[in-house]
């Protein structure tokens, strides 16, 4: 395999992404690219290729994610604020929550999508696109 080394720097950065509020995620697609752009072997850029998708991925779904989220509770308390209704209220109360169930779970997802590239690339295998 080309460079084992870049591709641990790789997953350990995009592992970190979400503890440092994505600068290490981005260091890690930088770095990949430009692996990719080097010229590796198949193995290799199965992972450097599975990471920058992975990161734009996830990055898409938390943008959507908060969007939606302020765009759902604006609209929830604008209609609570017309209407003054108790059960609004409850939902305006409950939204963030929500919210914070659905991101954990994609981090979660995140890990384990991490996780199991780190478990094939120790065994040497590519990453299945």
């Amino acid at each position: 395999m080309a460079n084992k080394n870049g591709l641990w720097f790789a997953y350990i950065a995009s592992f970190l992404t979400p503890f440092t509020l994505l600068i290490s995620g981005i260091v890690a697609i930088i770095y990949s690219g430009y692996q990719l752009n080097k010229g590796t072997d198949e193995v290799a850029y199965s992972h450097y290729y599975t990471i920058i998708r992975s990161f734009f991925l996830f990055f898409t779904f938390f943008v959507v994610l908060g969007v939606t989220a302020a765009t759902t509770t604006g609209m929830v308390a604008g209609a609570e604020y017309w209407v003054h209704s108790n059960v609004l209220h409850t939902v305006l109360n409950i939204l963030p929550f929500i919210g914070a169930v659905i991101a954990l779970a994609a981090i979660v997802a995140w890990f384990a999508k991490i996780v199991k590239g780190m478990k094939q690339l120790s065994v040497n295998e590519a990453v299945e696109m």
